[in-house]
């Protein structure tokens, strides 16, 4: 169609005179189609054909009227002398013009349909990456959340989580602004069981530097829901998330909700006296404890790696533009099967650190750090007596059918335990990576920077035992107990930042390879586009006769059903004749 369009344009340009007039095909009296003509020099009535020759003299152009007015001069086909020219409707240079006229609107409408479609692409739909903007606001969003877990083990040690007893979101943004709001405020917290069994001798004082812990927890809290839902309300609206992103980023706004709202549910256990029996230490469940720490983990971590994989993924691309071949080979390199099992290790291991952090919450949420403060030995032994470790008292089913989780999960001897199993299988399962990573097998396939993160966990885990055990010996001091929690951290994150180095990107990879089809069907567009345009050179190289000539026009015309009728010979023989009679005797008497 564009093709059909192009070669009509060129058409008209190069001989406006051969309008439809001269071109009337039907026979106004039957209705049927003629296909010859009667001779236009010649008043024989036997049925002659119409050719069209090229001549250098047959076109003249008017200066005036600036047209191109080709001359039709029809023969015999009775006619035998072999010097009888043919008419030259166009010149080789008409047929090249249009020619390169189609080419240039297939050409152009291409173009034109692929820039509407890029165009309608980046506004109607997500990119195929995110912006390294995107990356950086992530990655400072964990920071942030790094922060507030760090704050609130703060919060938890110095005994200041119980000190607000209500949650307002929008309200208790603001803090007391005068003396009658403190007064109501701590009449609150009197009222609350820590107060009547912990601090029943509080003053105010004491109890504004408690209160202003919890607050500021809070409002770091409602900074990071803020400072995340915005931005990425932003970020998807002007289309530089990609779409799977923009999911996820939706998914980590409402974890920050959710988080806000376990947060509370943790408080608020720790406002009745059910835990165990009546006047038992006042304390937050641990189980509610555990779940919000870990929603912050998880929070954290989301966060971290969608910024550490938007960054990836870029470096990736970037460097298949520059450097194909680079790529490929960073590429095979991940791919490799002999990495496969170094890259589950990571992963187990990643894992194994969670639960390991996990477990730390439970000793937190049951103060069980403060029983037995020595390492590696607990009491007499290894382990503490194994009455102790299953003691029936924190079984409530009356098969006891319970006993074993809920000692688990309840009893601090028995969950200090395990705290120390998992961190010690931590310690030897990171040590173990590190001696995988030293064989010779796996110094050949793991990646520089891979060789390098190895070590950064190697450290980190180390120090991670060393302010484990440091906090058991000193009882438990509050800036060392802070350390231990934000090592715990440190040494996940540190274990992601690894995984990042040797797992491989599946989202770069996949938009290499679409845009790697792309280009594939772009190259077999242009070259259709350039075998036609070389299929319209060799037609003119053809060219040599005007029977050559005549056809590779004619078949056009007559395609449409532009054939000269009895007719349209009068009426044309009429309009050549007007005006220009005296040429059209000279070439009909040559």
């Amino acid at each position: 169609m564009l093709v059909t369009s192009g070669f009509a344009r060129a058409l008209q340009e190069a001989a406006p005179s051969l309008s439809k007039r001269f071109f009337d095909c039907s026979n106004r009296r039957s209705g049927t189609i003629l296909s010859r003509v009667q001779p236009l020099a010649s008043k024989s009535t036997s049925r002659t054909a119409c050719t069209v020759q090229t001549r250098d003299v047959g076109a003249k152009w008017t200066s005036s009227t600036r047209r191109y007015e080709p001359r039709l001069i029809c023969q015999s086909r009775a006619g035998s002398n072999a010097q009888n020219r043919l008419a030259r409707a166009f010149s080789a240079s008409a047929i090249s013009r249009a020619t390169q006229t189609a080419s240039e609107s297939t050409q152009s409408s291409t173009g034109n349909e692929e820039t509407g479609n890029k165009s309608q692409k980046q506004n109607s739909s997500f990119p195929d990456t995110s912006s390294n903007v995107v990356a950086y606001w992530l990655l400072g969003s964990a920071a942030s959340v790094f922060g507030i877990v760090v704050f609130g083990g703060l919060t938890r040690l110095t005994e200041s989580g119980l000190s607000i007893t209500e949650w307002k979101p929008v309200t208790g943004s603001l803090p007391p602004m005068s003396d009658a709001d403190w007064e109501s405020e701590f009449a609150k917290y009197r009222s609350s069981p820590e107060f009547k069994m912990l601090n029943s001798r509080m003053t105010l004082e004491e109890f504004k530097s408690i209160y202003w812990m919890e607050w500021i927890h809070r409002l770091w809290g409602r900074f990071i829901g803020l400072s995340f839902v915005l931005p990425a309300a932003y970020f998807v609206a002007r289309r530089q998330v990609s779409r799977p992103m923009a999911v996820r980023l939706l998914g980590i706004a409402g974890l920050i909700g959710f988080q806000g709202f376990i947060g509370w549910w943790m408080v608020k256990s720790g406002l009745k006296d059910d835990l165990f029996s009546p006047g038992s230490h006042p304390r937050v469940s641990q189980y509610r404890l555990t779940a919000h720490l870990g929603a912050a983990f998880v929070c954290y971590l989301a966060m971290l790696w969608n910024g550490l994989d938007i960054l990836r993924t870029n470096k990736v691309i970037r460097t298949a533009s520059a450097a194909p071949e680079k790529a490929a080979s960073i590429l095979a390199a991940l791919r490799n099967p002999a990495l496969k099992p170094f890259k589950r290790s990571v992963g187990l291991l990643a894992l194994l650190v969670f639960v390991t952090a996990m477990s730390g919450g439970l000793v937190a949420g049951l103060d069980a750090g403060l029983i037995y403060n020595e390492f590696p030995y607990m009491g007499l032994g290894l382990t503490p007596p194994k009455s102790e470790l299953w003691d029936k008292f924190y079984s409530r089913a009356e098969d006891g059918s319970d006993l074993w989780w809920r000692n688990m999960l309840e009893n601090p001897s028995l969950v200090q335990l395990d705290h120390r199993i998992l961190a010690t299988t931590t310690f030897t399962a990171v040590m173990a990576l590190w001696a995988f990573s030293r064989t010779a097998a796996m110094q050949k396939v793991l990646p520089a920077a891979a060789k390098k993160g190895v070590h950064g966990v190697v450290g980190f885990v180390w120090l991670q035992v060393i302010l484990g055990i440091s906090t058991l010996l000193y009882l438990v001091p509050t800036h060392l107990a802070s350390a231990h929690q934000a090592g715990s951290l440190a040494l996940l994150t540190w274990t992601v930042v690894l995984g990042s180095r040797v797992w491989f990107p599946t989202q770069a990879a996949r938009i290499l390879a679409q845009r790697a089809q792309a280009g594939v069907a772009s190259a077999k567009g242009r070259a259709q586009v350039e075998a036609m345009s070389g299929m319209a050179k060799q037609n003119q190289a053809q060219m040599g006769t005007g029977t050559v000539l005549a056809a590779s026009v004619m078949p056009a015309v007559a395609a449409m059903g532009l054939m000269f009728s009895g007719e349209a010979e009068s009426g044309l023989r009429e309009q050549l004749l007007a005006g220009k009679r005296e040429q059209v005797e000279a070439e009909t008497v040559g």
